[in-house]
Protein backbone atom coordinates (compact mmCIF):
# COMPACT_ATOMS: atom_id res chain seq x y z
CA UNK A 1 0.00 0.00 0.00
CA UNK A 2 1.33 3.74 -1.30
CA UNK A 3 1.65 5.99 1.81
CA UNK A 4 -0.05 9.20 0.97
CA UNK A 5 1.73 12.97 0.06
CA UNK A 6 1.40 15.68 1.51
CA UNK A 7 0.18 18.37 -0.88
CA UNK A 8 1.53 21.55 -1.07
CA UNK A 9 -0.83 24.23 -1.94
CA UNK A 10 -0.24 26.47 -5.43
CA UNK A 11 1.25 29.75 -4.51
CA UNK A 12 1.66 30.90 -8.10
CA UNK A 13 -1.59 32.86 -8.59
CA UNK A 14 -0.95 34.65 -4.95
CA UNK A 15 2.11 35.23 -5.16
CA UNK A 16 1.74 37.10 -8.13
CA UNK A 17 -0.34 39.05 -6.81
CA UNK A 18 1.71 39.78 -3.76
CA UNK A 19 4.16 40.86 -6.11
CA UNK A 20 1.90 43.27 -7.44
CA UNK A 21 0.95 45.28 -4.49
CA UNK A 22 4.60 45.47 -2.89
CA UNK A 23 5.91 46.31 -6.36
CA UNK A 24 3.47 49.34 -6.59
CA UNK A 25 4.37 49.99 -3.18
CA UNK A 26 7.93 49.82 -3.83
CA UNK A 27 7.40 53.00 -6.40
CA UNK A 28 4.69 55.00 -4.30
CA UNK A 29 4.11 53.74 -0.61
CA UNK A 30 0.53 52.77 -0.15
CA UNK A 31 -0.54 52.14 -3.62
CA UNK A 32 -0.12 48.07 -3.13
CA UNK A 33 -2.33 49.02 0.13
CA UNK A 34 -5.00 49.85 -2.25
CA UNK A 35 -4.51 47.26 -4.62
CA UNK A 36 -5.02 44.57 -1.29
CA UNK A 37 -8.22 46.57 -1.01
CA UNK A 38 -7.42 48.00 2.64
CA UNK A 39 -8.11 51.70 2.09
CA UNK A 40 -7.08 53.14 5.57
CA UNK A 41 -3.66 51.60 5.51
CA UNK A 42 -3.40 52.72 1.94
CA UNK A 43 -4.07 56.37 3.33
CA UNK A 44 -1.54 55.64 5.85
CA UNK A 45 1.48 55.11 3.70
CA UNK A 46 0.18 57.41 0.47
CA UNK A 47 -0.85 60.91 2.30
CA UNK A 48 2.57 61.05 3.97
CA UNK A 49 4.14 60.28 0.62
CA UNK A 50 2.61 62.54 -1.63
CA UNK A 51 2.89 65.34 1.14
CA UNK A 52 6.67 64.58 1.12
CA UNK A 53 6.83 64.76 -2.80
CA UNK A 54 4.91 67.94 -3.07
CA UNK A 55 7.15 69.54 -0.38
CA UNK A 56 10.09 68.23 -2.21
CA UNK A 57 8.35 69.94 -6.12
CA UNK A 58 7.84 73.36 -4.51
CA UNK A 59 11.28 73.83 -3.02
CA UNK A 60 12.79 72.57 -6.66
CA UNK A 61 10.11 75.36 -8.40
CA UNK A 62 11.03 78.01 -5.69
CA UNK A 63 14.56 77.93 -4.88
CA UNK A 64 17.06 78.33 -7.23
CA UNK A 65 18.79 74.46 -8.14
CA UNK A 66 22.43 76.19 -7.48
CA UNK A 67 21.40 77.50 -4.16
CA UNK A 68 19.82 74.76 -3.29
CA UNK A 69 22.52 72.38 -3.86
CA UNK A 70 24.58 75.04 -2.07
CA UNK A 71 22.52 74.73 0.63
CA UNK A 72 23.26 70.93 1.25
CA UNK A 73 26.80 71.85 1.64
CA UNK A 74 26.60 72.65 5.23
CA UNK A 75 27.49 69.51 7.47
CA UNK A 76 24.09 70.05 9.55
CA UNK A 77 21.98 69.87 6.56
CA UNK A 78 24.27 66.98 4.74
CA UNK A 79 23.47 64.61 8.29
CA UNK A 80 19.59 65.85 8.00
CA UNK A 81 19.65 64.79 4.23
CA UNK A 82 21.20 61.37 5.28
CA UNK A 83 18.77 60.95 8.28
CA UNK A 84 16.10 61.49 5.76
CA UNK A 85 17.72 59.27 3.29
CA UNK A 86 17.06 56.58 6.14
CA UNK A 87 13.93 57.17 6.72
CA UNK A 88 12.58 57.45 3.69
CA UNK A 89 13.89 53.96 2.98
CA UNK A 90 12.39 52.25 6.33
CA UNK A 91 9.55 53.69 5.05
CA UNK A 92 9.39 52.54 1.60
CA UNK A 93 10.67 48.99 2.79
CA UNK A 94 7.91 49.01 5.51
CA UNK A 95 5.27 49.49 3.02
CA UNK A 96 6.33 46.71 0.65
CA UNK A 97 6.79 44.49 3.49
CA UNK A 98 2.86 44.78 4.73
CA UNK A 99 1.78 44.80 0.90
CA UNK A 100 3.60 41.49 0.47
CA UNK A 101 2.76 39.85 3.64
CA UNK A 102 -1.13 41.22 3.86
CA UNK A 103 -3.14 39.14 5.75
CA UNK A 104 -5.57 38.53 2.66
CA UNK A 105 -2.89 36.40 1.24
CA UNK A 106 -3.82 33.25 3.37
CA UNK A 107 -1.21 30.65 1.44
CA UNK A 108 2.50 31.12 2.11
CA UNK A 109 4.81 32.44 0.23
CA UNK A 110 6.46 29.76 -2.81
CA UNK A 111 10.10 30.22 -4.30
CA UNK A 112 8.38 33.02 -7.01
CA UNK A 113 6.87 34.98 -4.55
CA UNK A 114 10.05 34.84 -2.01
CA UNK A 115 12.45 35.86 -5.02
CA UNK A 116 10.53 38.21 -6.23
CA UNK A 117 10.11 39.75 -2.93
CA UNK A 118 14.34 39.81 -2.36
CA UNK A 119 14.51 41.61 -5.67
CA UNK A 120 12.18 44.28 -4.51
CA UNK A 121 13.82 44.97 -1.27
CA UNK A 122 17.43 45.71 -3.34
CA UNK A 123 15.48 47.31 -5.80
CA UNK A 124 14.30 49.99 -2.81
CA UNK A 125 17.70 49.66 -0.80
CA UNK A 126 19.59 50.12 -4.01
CA UNK A 127 19.43 54.02 -4.68
CA UNK A 128 19.23 55.15 -0.85
CA UNK A 129 22.45 53.25 -0.49
CA UNK A 130 23.78 55.08 -2.97
CA UNK A 131 22.51 58.06 -1.46
CA UNK A 132 24.28 57.22 1.63
CA UNK A 133 27.92 56.87 0.17
CA UNK A 134 27.48 60.02 -2.00
CA UNK A 135 26.29 61.86 1.26
CA UNK A 136 28.97 60.39 3.07
CA UNK A 137 31.70 60.99 0.48
CA UNK A 138 30.39 65.03 0.42
CA UNK A 139 30.58 65.26 4.26
CA UNK A 140 34.20 63.68 4.29
CA UNK A 141 35.14 66.16 1.47
CA UNK A 142 33.06 69.14 2.50
CA UNK A 143 35.01 68.62 5.78
CA UNK A 144 37.95 68.74 4.37
CA UNK A 145 37.48 71.51 1.80
CA UNK A 146 36.10 74.16 3.84
CA UNK A 147 38.99 74.83 7.03
CA UNK A 148 38.28 76.72 9.92
CA UNK A 149 41.19 78.48 11.57
CA UNK A 150 42.99 81.25 9.76
CA UNK A 151 39.95 82.68 9.18
CA UNK A 152 39.40 86.28 8.40
CA UNK A 153 37.54 88.01 10.42
CA UNK A 154 39.29 90.73 11.27
CA UNK A 155 38.47 91.81 7.67
CA UNK A 156 35.63 94.23 7.47
CA UNK A 157 33.51 92.83 4.71
CA UNK A 158 30.16 91.42 4.06
CA UNK A 159 29.88 89.17 7.26
CA UNK A 160 26.67 90.58 7.51
CA UNK A 161 25.73 92.11 4.46
CA UNK A 162 25.40 89.47 2.26
CA UNK A 163 23.37 90.79 -1.18
CA UNK A 164 25.01 94.55 -0.28
CA UNK A 165 28.63 94.56 0.39
CA UNK A 166 31.41 93.09 -2.29
CA UNK A 167 33.07 89.42 -1.60
CA UNK A 168 36.30 88.68 -2.22
CA UNK A 169 38.36 86.32 -2.67
CA UNK A 170 42.28 85.24 -3.11
CA UNK A 171 42.04 82.27 -5.47
CA UNK A 172 45.62 80.33 -5.36
CA UNK A 173 46.83 77.55 -7.89
CA UNK A 174 50.11 75.76 -5.65
CA UNK A 175 52.28 74.60 -8.05
CA UNK A 176 53.54 71.23 -5.90
CA UNK A 177 54.98 68.14 -7.06
CA UNK A 178 55.99 65.21 -5.12
CA UNK A 179 59.90 66.11 -3.40
CA UNK A 180 59.86 69.87 -3.97
CA UNK A 181 60.51 71.03 -0.41
CA UNK A 182 58.16 74.43 -1.45
CA UNK A 183 54.98 75.00 -2.57
CA UNK A 184 55.19 77.74 -5.11
CA UNK A 185 51.67 79.71 -5.65
CA UNK A 186 52.23 80.03 -9.21
CA UNK A 187 48.27 80.99 -10.46
CA UNK A 188 47.14 83.94 -8.48
CA UNK A 189 43.69 85.55 -8.87
CA UNK A 190 41.61 87.58 -7.08
CA UNK A 191 38.02 87.45 -7.58
CA UNK A 192 35.22 89.98 -6.53
CA UNK A 193 31.53 89.46 -6.60
CA UNK A 194 29.26 92.37 -6.52
CA UNK A 195 26.04 91.40 -5.20
CA UNK A 196 24.23 94.70 -6.28
CA UNK A 197 25.77 95.01 -9.87
CA UNK A 198 25.43 90.89 -10.68
CA UNK A 199 29.07 91.44 -12.06
CA UNK A 200 32.43 89.70 -11.55
CA UNK A 201 35.42 91.36 -11.29
CA UNK A 202 38.44 88.75 -11.72
CA UNK A 203 42.35 89.89 -11.45
CA UNK A 204 45.45 87.64 -12.41
CA UNK A 205 48.70 88.91 -10.71
CA UNK A 206 52.04 87.88 -12.01
CA UNK A 207 53.95 85.06 -9.98
CA UNK A 208 57.33 86.87 -10.55
CA UNK A 209 56.31 89.68 -8.54
CA UNK A 210 59.00 91.16 -6.14
CA UNK A 211 58.76 94.32 -3.56
CA UNK A 212 55.41 92.98 -2.70
CA UNK A 213 54.26 95.67 0.02
CA UNK A 214 52.92 93.09 3.15
CA UNK A 215 50.10 95.60 4.66
CA UNK A 216 51.98 96.16 7.52
CA UNK A 217 54.71 98.70 6.01
CA UNK A 218 57.30 96.11 4.96
CA UNK A 219 57.99 94.61 1.53
CA UNK A 220 58.47 91.31 0.47
CA UNK A 221 61.45 91.14 -1.57
CA UNK A 222 61.44 87.68 -3.15
CA UNK A 223 59.10 86.67 -6.05
CA UNK A 224 55.24 86.63 -4.66
CA UNK A 225 54.51 82.90 -5.73
CA UNK A 226 56.80 82.56 -3.08
CA UNK A 227 55.63 84.19 -0.08
CA UNK A 228 52.93 81.83 1.52
CA UNK A 229 56.08 79.19 1.52
CA UNK A 230 58.26 81.17 3.05
CA UNK A 231 55.58 82.36 5.73
CA UNK A 232 54.87 79.00 6.49
CA UNK A 233 58.47 78.47 7.52
CA UNK A 234 59.08 81.31 9.35
CA UNK A 235 55.95 81.86 11.74
CA UNK A 236 58.07 84.25 14.12
CA UNK A 237 57.92 86.49 11.11
CA UNK A 238 54.39 85.67 9.89
CA UNK A 239 52.33 84.16 13.36
CA UNK A 240 48.89 83.64 11.18
CA UNK A 241 50.47 81.42 8.58
CA UNK A 242 51.44 81.62 5.08
CA UNK A 243 47.87 82.03 3.44
CA UNK A 244 46.98 85.17 5.60
CA UNK A 245 50.49 86.40 4.88
CA UNK A 246 49.48 86.35 0.69
CA UNK A 247 46.40 87.59 1.25
CA UNK A 248 47.07 90.61 3.54
CA UNK A 249 50.39 91.26 0.75
CA UNK A 250 47.53 91.10 -2.25
CA UNK A 251 44.88 93.15 -0.30
CA UNK A 252 47.71 95.71 0.03
CA UNK A 253 48.98 95.35 -2.97
CA UNK A 254 45.43 96.22 -4.85
CA UNK A 255 44.41 98.78 -2.19
CA UNK A 256 41.50 96.72 -1.97
CA UNK A 257 40.10 94.29 1.05
CA UNK A 258 40.09 90.24 0.33
CA UNK A 259 37.86 88.81 3.01
CA UNK A 260 38.25 84.92 1.86
CA UNK A 261 40.87 82.49 0.09
CA UNK A 262 40.66 79.50 -1.59
CA UNK A 263 43.56 77.14 -3.18
CA UNK A 264 43.78 74.09 -5.52
CA UNK A 265 46.93 71.74 -6.23
CA UNK A 266 48.07 71.07 -9.85
CA UNK A 267 47.60 67.64 -9.61
CA UNK A 268 44.09 67.81 -7.95
CA UNK A 269 43.09 70.01 -10.91
CA UNK A 270 43.58 67.31 -13.33
CA UNK A 271 41.78 65.12 -11.66
CA UNK A 272 38.88 67.60 -11.23
CA UNK A 273 38.76 67.84 -15.14
CA UNK A 274 38.88 64.46 -15.37
CA UNK A 275 35.75 64.00 -13.14
CA UNK A 276 34.15 66.18 -14.81
CA UNK A 277 34.76 64.56 -18.48
CA UNK A 278 36.84 67.54 -19.46
CA UNK A 279 36.06 71.03 -20.33
CA UNK A 280 35.57 73.14 -23.50
CA UNK A 281 37.74 76.03 -24.55
CA UNK A 282 37.26 78.64 -26.98
CA UNK A 283 41.10 79.09 -28.40
CA UNK A 284 41.82 82.30 -29.71
CA UNK A 285 45.49 81.68 -31.60
CA UNK A 286 47.10 78.33 -32.07
CA UNK A 287 50.63 77.84 -30.30
CA UNK A 288 53.17 75.28 -29.85
CA UNK A 289 55.19 74.80 -26.78
CA UNK A 290 58.13 72.30 -27.45
CA UNK A 291 59.72 73.40 -24.05
CA UNK A 292 56.54 72.10 -22.44
CA UNK A 293 57.51 70.46 -19.13
CA UNK A 294 54.56 67.94 -18.64
CA UNK A 295 54.49 68.65 -15.14
CA UNK A 296 55.85 65.47 -14.14
CA UNK A 297 53.07 63.24 -16.58
CA UNK A 298 55.88 62.49 -18.99
CA UNK A 299 54.51 64.68 -21.89
CA UNK A 300 57.58 67.04 -23.19
CA UNK A 301 56.19 69.63 -25.54
CA UNK A 302 52.86 70.64 -26.37
CA UNK A 303 50.91 72.20 -29.14
CA UNK A 304 46.95 73.46 -29.44
CA UNK A 305 45.10 74.32 -32.26
CA UNK A 306 42.59 77.88 -32.83
CA UNK A 307 38.98 77.26 -32.21
CA UNK A 308 36.88 74.85 -29.95
CA UNK A 309 38.72 72.37 -27.82
CA UNK A 310 37.89 69.60 -25.45
CA UNK A 311 40.84 69.18 -22.99
CA UNK A 312 40.94 66.70 -20.90
CA UNK A 313 42.95 67.44 -17.16
CA UNK A 314 46.33 67.14 -18.42
CA UNK A 315 45.67 69.37 -21.30
CA UNK A 316 43.42 71.64 -19.74
CA UNK A 317 47.05 71.75 -17.32
CA UNK A 318 48.68 72.58 -20.09
CA UNK A 319 46.99 75.08 -21.88
CA UNK A 320 46.79 77.03 -18.32
CA UNK A 321 50.78 76.51 -17.92
CA UNK A 322 52.05 76.49 -21.32
CA UNK A 323 54.49 79.77 -21.59
CA UNK A 324 57.32 79.03 -23.86
CA UNK A 325 55.65 79.22 -27.32
CA UNK A 326 56.28 82.19 -29.93
CA UNK A 327 54.30 84.89 -28.57
CA UNK A 328 53.45 83.47 -25.38
CA UNK A 329 54.15 84.67 -22.15
CA UNK A 330 53.41 84.58 -18.23
CA UNK A 331 50.80 87.18 -18.94
CA UNK A 332 49.03 85.42 -21.87
CA UNK A 333 49.17 82.14 -19.93
CA UNK A 334 47.65 84.18 -16.89
CA UNK A 335 44.65 85.28 -19.64
CA UNK A 336 44.52 81.54 -19.95
CA UNK A 337 44.02 80.10 -16.78
CA UNK A 338 41.10 82.83 -16.38
CA UNK A 339 39.72 80.87 -19.69
CA UNK A 340 39.68 77.56 -17.97
CA UNK A 341 38.21 78.95 -14.54
CA UNK A 342 35.73 79.98 -16.39
CA UNK A 343 35.14 76.87 -18.65
CA UNK A 344 35.11 75.13 -15.29
CA UNK A 345 32.22 77.14 -13.81
CA UNK A 346 29.95 76.28 -16.66
CA UNK A 347 30.90 72.70 -16.53
CA UNK A 348 29.83 72.53 -12.79
CA UNK A 349 26.60 74.66 -13.64
CA UNK A 350 25.99 72.30 -16.91
CA UNK A 351 23.31 70.65 -14.65
CA UNK A 352 22.32 66.77 -15.02
CA UNK A 353 25.87 64.92 -16.13
CA UNK A 354 27.41 66.25 -12.94
CA UNK A 355 25.49 63.95 -11.19
CA UNK A 356 27.38 60.63 -12.72
CA UNK A 357 30.82 62.41 -12.26
CA UNK A 358 30.27 63.12 -8.70
CA UNK A 359 32.21 60.39 -6.50
CA UNK A 360 35.33 61.34 -8.44
CA UNK A 361 34.81 65.14 -8.29
CA UNK A 362 34.31 64.72 -4.47
CA UNK A 363 37.23 62.71 -4.27
CA UNK A 364 39.66 65.22 -5.90
CA UNK A 365 37.66 68.19 -4.49
CA UNK A 366 37.92 66.89 -0.93
CA UNK A 367 42.18 66.21 -1.52
CA UNK A 368 43.23 69.24 -2.75
CA UNK A 369 40.76 72.42 -2.43
CA UNK A 370 41.26 74.55 0.50
CA UNK A 371 39.32 77.27 1.68
CA UNK A 372 38.22 79.51 4.71
CA UNK A 373 35.16 80.56 2.71
CA UNK A 374 32.13 80.41 5.82
CA UNK A 375 29.81 77.28 4.47
CA UNK A 376 26.96 79.17 5.44
CA UNK A 377 27.30 81.87 3.42
CA UNK A 378 27.70 79.86 0.72
CA UNK A 379 23.46 79.49 -0.37
CA UNK A 380 23.54 83.45 -1.18
CA UNK A 381 26.57 83.72 -3.12
CA UNK A 382 25.44 80.52 -5.43
CA UNK A 383 22.24 82.32 -6.23
CA UNK A 384 23.54 85.59 -7.16
CA UNK A 385 26.82 83.64 -8.99
CA UNK A 386 23.70 81.54 -10.73
CA UNK A 387 22.28 84.79 -12.42
CA UNK A 388 25.92 86.40 -13.76
CA UNK A 389 26.32 85.47 -17.26
CA UNK A 390 29.94 85.21 -18.73
CA UNK A 391 29.38 88.85 -20.61
CA UNK A 392 29.01 90.49 -17.20
CA UNK A 393 32.60 88.65 -15.85
CA UNK A 394 35.14 91.35 -16.39
CA UNK A 395 38.45 90.06 -16.51
CA UNK A 396 42.36 91.74 -16.25
CA UNK A 397 45.82 90.53 -16.71
CA UNK A 398 48.06 92.70 -14.32
CA UNK A 399 51.07 93.52 -16.91
CA UNK A 400 53.38 96.43 -18.30
CA UNK A 401 52.84 99.68 -17.69
CA UNK A 402 51.40 98.05 -14.16
CA UNK A 403 54.51 96.20 -13.70
CA UNK A 404 58.22 96.60 -14.97
CA UNK A 405 60.22 93.48 -16.21
CA UNK A 406 64.38 93.18 -14.87
CA UNK A 407 66.36 90.66 -13.56
CA UNK A 408 68.18 90.58 -9.93
CA UNK A 409 69.18 88.16 -7.82
CA UNK A 410 65.78 86.22 -8.07
CA UNK A 411 66.03 85.47 -11.78
CA UNK A 412 63.29 87.24 -13.82
CA UNK A 413 61.40 89.18 -12.05
CA UNK A 414 58.27 91.92 -12.47
CA UNK A 415 58.46 95.47 -10.38
CA UNK A 416 55.19 96.29 -9.42
CA UNK A 417 53.91 99.72 -10.23
CA UNK A 418 51.57 100.52 -7.01
CA UNK A 419 50.07 103.66 -7.31
CA UNK A 420 48.88 102.47 -10.94
CA UNK A 421 47.78 99.09 -9.81
CA UNK A 422 45.69 100.54 -7.09
CA UNK A 423 44.53 103.42 -9.53
CA UNK A 424 43.59 100.22 -11.81
CA UNK A 425 41.72 97.95 -8.90
CA UNK A 426 40.14 101.40 -7.59
CA UNK A 427 38.14 101.04 -11.51
CA UNK A 428 37.70 97.33 -11.47
CA UNK A 429 36.72 96.42 -7.50
CA UNK A 430 34.57 99.72 -7.52
CA UNK A 431 31.17 100.63 -5.18
CA UNK A 432 28.65 98.03 -5.83
CA UNK A 433 26.09 98.99 -8.16
CA UNK A 434 28.82 100.68 -10.40
CA UNK A 435 29.97 99.45 -13.66
CA UNK A 436 33.68 97.86 -12.88
CA UNK A 437 36.11 99.65 -15.98
CA UNK A 438 38.39 97.02 -17.56
CA UNK A 439 41.99 97.29 -18.08
CA UNK A 440 43.61 96.26 -21.67
CA UNK A 441 44.33 92.46 -21.06
CA UNK A 442 45.57 90.08 -24.18
CA UNK A 443 41.93 89.03 -23.66
CA UNK A 444 40.03 92.34 -23.32
CA UNK A 445 36.68 91.89 -21.81
CA UNK A 446 33.77 94.18 -22.73
CA UNK A 447 32.19 95.91 -20.17
CA UNK A 448 28.44 94.90 -19.33
CA UNK A 449 26.09 96.80 -21.53
CA UNK A 450 24.91 100.46 -19.55
CA UNK A 451 21.47 100.53 -18.28
CA UNK A 452 21.30 96.71 -17.69
CA UNK A 453 19.84 96.07 -14.21
CA UNK A 454 21.70 97.27 -11.68
CA UNK A 455 24.95 98.95 -13.67
CA UNK A 456 24.34 102.60 -14.28
CA UNK A 457 25.73 104.26 -16.23
CA UNK A 458 29.35 105.60 -16.08
CA UNK A 459 31.68 108.31 -17.23
CA UNK A 460 35.29 106.36 -17.58
CA UNK A 461 37.87 108.90 -16.09
CA UNK A 462 41.10 110.25 -17.52
CA UNK A 463 43.82 107.46 -17.28
CA UNK A 464 46.01 108.12 -14.11
CA UNK A 465 48.98 109.44 -14.93
CA UNK A 466 52.07 106.51 -13.99
CA UNK A 467 55.34 107.45 -12.18
CA UNK A 468 57.99 105.57 -13.29
CA UNK A 469 59.58 102.39 -11.88
CA UNK A 470 61.93 103.77 -9.07
CA UNK A 471 59.87 107.01 -8.47
CA UNK A 472 59.18 108.34 -5.20
CA UNK A 473 55.88 106.23 -4.54
CA UNK A 474 56.96 103.54 -6.84
CA UNK A 475 58.07 100.09 -5.83
CA UNK A 476 61.89 100.07 -5.08
CA UNK A 477 64.46 96.86 -4.88
CA UNK A 478 64.55 96.81 -1.55
CA UNK A 479 61.80 94.24 0.86
CA UNK A 480 62.61 91.38 2.86
CA UNK A 481 64.81 88.59 1.59
CA UNK A 482 63.93 84.73 1.98
CA UNK A 483 66.81 82.93 3.45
Amino acid sequence: MRQARRLRPRTGSTDRRRLLAAGLSAVVPGLGQLVNRDPELGRRFLLPTLAAIGLVWLVVQLVPLAELVATFVSPTMLTLLLVVNLVVLGWRLASVVQAFFDRRFTVRPGRLGGGGLAVLVLFVLAPHLVGLQLGLAAQSAFGRIFEEGDTLGDVSGPADNIGRERITVLIMGVDSVPGRTTNLTDTLMVASLDPIGRTVSLVSLPRDLVNTPLGDGNVFGPKLNSLMSYADRNPEQFPNGGRRALRDAVSALLGVPIHYTASMDMVGFVQMVDALGGVDVEVAEAFSDPMYDGYGFGQMGWSVEAGPNHFDGLNALAYARSRKASGESDFTRQARQQEILLALRGKLSAGGSLVFALPGLLDALGDTVRTDFPVDRLPAVAAILDEITPERIVRVVIRFPLVGGTTNRYGSVQIPNVPAIQAMAAQLFGIPGTRPIPWPTPDPTPQPPVGAPGIPAAVTPAPTPQPPIGAPGAAGAGGATAP
